[in-house]
């Protein structure tokens, strides 16, 4: 069922004020500014299926699920029709990577770490 704007921006916020969470504990946990969060909790701006992702996952509720309530459906069929899953994002962080296979997103989620790795060794 789709929801108004209104009404994904208020569900959107009880999830999480049910889940104790501030605004900012939200940005913190993934990368979703502060004022972008307060827009879209109080109905001023529809989040991208890229931000429901990333929701979804501290949220820990069904991405499809936010998709068809945001208006996005035509994404699940995408989803649900493609036999390779190819509307993936890497480690939920916003990158696309249609047409890539397992082992692409593999190597990617390593170079990640990898690049995490030197930029804390950078600081000692």
């Amino acid at each position: 069922m789709e929801f108004s704007k209104l009404e994904l921006a208020r569900y959107l916020k009880s999830i999480r004020e049910n889940l104790g969470y501030s605004i900012y504990e939200v940005n913190k946990l993934c990368q979703i500014s502060p004022s972008y969060l307060s827009l879209m909790e109080n109905g001023k701006r529809r989040p991208s299926p890229i931000i429901l992702k990333k929701l979804s996952s501290i949220y820990n509720i069904d991405y499809n699920d936010l998709l068809t309530k945001a208006g996005f459906s035509e994404l699940i069929e995408k989803n649900e029709k493609s036999q390779n899953n190819d509307f993936r994002y890497a480690n939920h962080n916003g990158i696309n990577t249609e047409g890539l296979d397992e082992n692409d997103i593999e190597e990617i989620n390593r170079f990640v770490e990898f690049i995490k790795n030197k930029k804390k060794n950078e600081k000692k």
